[in-house]
């Protein structure tokens, strides 16, 4: 396996800033400045006058990772055969993929870099370790050029006019919004496949059957834990509880709850948005004796709302037995004392998980720390799985793989890809048209036990 940078390697016992850094030093370097074809593996020449630094042209990819298999890889065993939806030209294809994140390489200075990079250089970091891996296990070849999409929209669509990117087959990313919603078009009218690694934000896209995203929408969060609920309680156990403002949540649990062929609509308990406490609301009336009461609350912008809340049921409940289910945020609340959190059985829905004692996910950060001298936080987990689950795709399915994904299933280190087709407008699935994306609908429901958040057996 050979990995040929147009700018740099990753050093190893290298801090993230110092990594960060090298990024920043190099773009101003014109003999290392982005060349679209991955440099070959040679040592530097010795320079008698150091060059000029100068900025090079920001939508150029800052960086070129060339992956290809063994010149003489170990036949496989038995007869060979073509896996379905491979396209014509077998598995010895090289595949271009286009990795857009915000680096922020314009606002370097000096030994600095802004602390929004962090998402970026972690995301890279991942996906790099990935693609070594996957070059031990999949026949494919690879071709990535990272691309660094800045922070505003004029930059962006600058870099989206860059000719380069019609080499590619397959992009992941951007980040931001407003970027994925412009990209998303782009990617449509020009047919190629777009990975949406990080947005939750559901319908960026229509009619575009090769927009995949990875981040479960709020749809999804509100539907799992309906199902969840609903496989343990009956619906007149459960109320929703929230801020006017926050209303439009609210059919995603109606609707879902709507499926199950019995027993009516679920309460809803809608405050005004000026409230600060529960203390003239009396929730005595919404508590069922001799059964367990369901609170959902869809809310995460005021940890003091949700604190608030969870004091007055304290106080109100008695011996009666609760349960709270909240958003992916409350796990990052402070000053909620675990005793509230166990004794009215708090669970939320969460994206993600990682199991810190597998032991695969001990040697991604032996890996990480190795590349890179620090830990691996969520974003370079997110890196690794999603490059790692679209090399699996184009060697099973080459770029075909979109039209399979319903179908497969992927266990990442910080979570599950478990993908619906998405219809917007009211068009319903009848199994033979074309969905306006697809999405990742898995979710985690997590209790809060004793330490902190666990996936619910």
């Amino acid at each position: 396996m050979r990995i040929n940078l147009t700018l740099n390697r990753l050093s190893k016992k290298y801090s993230v800033a110092k990594i960060l850094f090298s990024f920043f030093l190099l773009l101003f370097l014109p003999l290392l400045a982005c060349s679209p074809k991955a440099a070959p593996a040679a040592s530097r020449p010795k320079q008698q006058n150091k060059p000029t630094p100068q900025r090079p042209a920001t939508n150029q990819p800052i960086d070129t990772i060339r992956w290809t298999s063994p010149a003489n890889p170990k036949p496989p065993i038995g007869p060979g055969t073509e896996r379905p939806g491979k396209p014509a030209g077998g598995f010895g294809d090289t595949y271009t993929v286009g990795l857009l994140l915000p680096f922020l390489t314009n606002q370097g200075t000096g030994n600095t870099v802004p602390d929004k990079s962090t998402l970026a250089l972690q995301f890279y970091a991942g996906a790099k370790i990935a693609l070594e891996e996957l070059s031990k296990t999949e026949q494919i070849n690879l071709v990535v050029d990272v691309y660094d999409t800045q922070i505003n929209d004029a930059d962006f669509l600058q870099l989206m006019s860059n000719p380069r990117l019609a080499k590619a087959d397959v992009f992941i990313g951007p980040v931001r919004n407003s970027h994925v919603e412009a990209f998303a078009n782009w990617t449509k009218q020009n047919r190629k496949i777009l990975i949406s690694p990080e947005t939750p934000t559901s319908e960026l896209t229509a009619q575009n059957p090769d927009f995949i995203q990875i981040n479960p929408s709020l749809r999804a969060h509100c539907e799992t834990i309906t199902r969840f609920v609903r496989e343990r309680h009956r619906p007149d156990a459960v109320t929703l509880v929230c801020k006017e403002k926050e209303a439009d949540r609210l059919p995603y649990f109606q609707n879902a709850n709507a499926a199950y062929p019995a027993g009516g609509a679920f309460t809803e308990l809608i405050v005004p948005d000026a409230t600060a406490n529960f203390d003239k609301i009396d929730l005595k009336k919404y508590l069922k004796p001799g059964r367990t009461s369901v609170f959902i609350l869809p809310t995460w912008a005021s940890q003091d709302f949700v604190m608030a809340f969870l004091r007055k049921l304290k106080e109100t409940k008695g011996a009666a037995k609760v349960e709270v289910y909240g958003m992916p945020q409350w796990e990052n609340f402070e000053g909620i004392e675990p005793e509230y959190l166990t004794s009215l059985n708090v669970h939320i829905s969460s994206a993600s998980y990682v199991n810190y004692t597998a032991q695969e996910v001990k040697d991604f950060q032996q890996k990480f720390y190795e590349s890179t001298g620090t830990l691996p936080d969520e974003d370079a987990f997110n890196g690794y799985d999603v490059t790692f689950f679209l090399g699996k795709m184009l060697s099973r399915y080459g770029l075909s793989f979109p039209e399979n994904l319903d179908r497969e299933a992927f266990q990442g280190l910080h979570g599950a890809f478990r993908f619906s087709r998405i219809f917007t407008a009211g068009n319903l699935d009848d199994g033979r048209n074309q969905p306006d994306y697809l999405e990742n609908t898995f979710v985690h429901i997590l209790k809060f036990d004793k330490y902190g958040f666990v996936p619910v057996d």
